[in-house]
């Protein structure tokens, strides 16, 4: 196989990123196709790119020359494009949320399986050099035991979403960015979730009745905690920063200032703002897909498995579900540590 032939599913913000790196940033890669349900926008990134706009997902799906698949469309679509994609013998990289709901994860997990085809999960921030290196760091054991993570996540924008779907789009589009890095980090399992949500507004009913602000309290299984921050509408950035606090030292990624990692022990200390996730993530997503292309081509397993998918989306249940409760909340299902 001279190239792997990419398509992407759902080609607007995200998807267009993706798109764009296959096109011309990623070497053995070749975009071949995209879908989009909205046609005329299909059509165009398909023409700006040199690839061609496919009529369906089967159409798409049906393709030889097609062998992996980014799918970055609606959330709610992701389990069915996933299960579609997997069935038609194709790799898949798809976004986060992996699903809604843990059913839809296991159908998933299955489909992998039965296809013996792989499933990558979209959390690009692994990816980003200044978390890749606070894992290194920390693995080496140089900062000692890994302790706490305090993680914070600020939108500039806030959401137009109904009021109903706060906490809900909250947890799946946000904080379960950070319940993956807080397992990756410390190298553990999410025990409980605790979440407050509450409307925090500049100016009286921008936000109706609808939460734009919550605060997690995770713990693991080995005793470690994570305080987890998510607020859209902080207006003066995209500010995505994460510590973590070791026996014998702290990590901070993002801190003070832009995405560089400062590192802080008994030496001393080493360590500018961003207007969106594409700017602060872009070297995260060409590495994200780079290493999902070269797995595909070397037939080796994903560095952000199913599991790891599943397990954020059971932490962002829970989420959901202390908020409504106002108790902490289990994970609904065991799954094995990261690595």
């Amino acid at each position: 196989m001279s190239r792997i032939g990419v398509a992407v599913i759902g080609v607007g913000l995200m998807g267009r990123r993706h798109a764009e790196n296959a096109a011309s940033r990623i070497p053995g890669a070749a975009l071949v196709a995209v879908y989009d349900e909205a046609s005329d926008v299909a059509r165009r990134v398909a023409a700006e790119l040199n690839a061609e706009p496919s009529p369906s997902i089967d159409a798409l799906l049906a393709r030889r020359d097609v062998h992996a698949v980014v799918i970055a469309s609606p959330s709610r679509y992701h389990a069915e494009h996933t299960v579609a994609a997997l069935e038609a013998g194709k790799d898949v990289l798809v976004e986060k949320p992996m699903a809604h709901t843990l059913a839809d994860c296991d159908r998933m997990l299955a489909a992998a399986e039965a296809a013996r085809a792989m499933l990558q999960i979209g959390f690009m921030r692994r990816y980003d050099p200044a978390y890749a290196e606070a894992k290194e760091r920390i693995a080496s054991g140089v900062l000692g035991t890994p302790r706490l993570v305090r993680a914070v996540h600020r939108d500039r924008d806030a959401s137009d979403r109904p009021s109903a779907a706060g906490v809900r789009d909250m947890m799946f589009e946000s904080t379960i960015h950070d319940f993956d890095l807080s397992r990756f980090l410390l190298a553990d399992d999410i025990a409980l979730v605790t979440t407050s949500a509450a409307a925090l507004c500049h100016r009286g009913g921008e936000h109706g009745h609808a939460p734009n602000a919550a605060l997690n309290t995770v713990r693991f299984t080995h005793g470690a905690l994570a305080d987890i921050e998510t607020y859209w509408g902080a207006r003066y950035a995209y500010d995505v920063r994460t510590e973590v606090v070791c026996a014998e030292g702290t990590a901070m990624i993002g801190h003070p200032q832009r995405s560089r990692l400062g590192v802080y022990t008994a030496d001393g200390a080493r360590h500018d703002l961003f207007q969106g996730f594409l700017e602060r993530f872009a070297d995260a997503y060409l590495l994200e897909l780079t290493d999902f292309v070269a797995s595909a081509r070397e037939r080796r397993p994903p560095a952000v498995s199913g599991a790891d998918g599943r397990a954020a989306v059971a932490a962002a249940l829970a989420g959901i579900e202390s908020f409504a409760t106002g108790i902490a909340v289990r994970p609904g299902a065991a799954v094995g540590p990261v690595a």
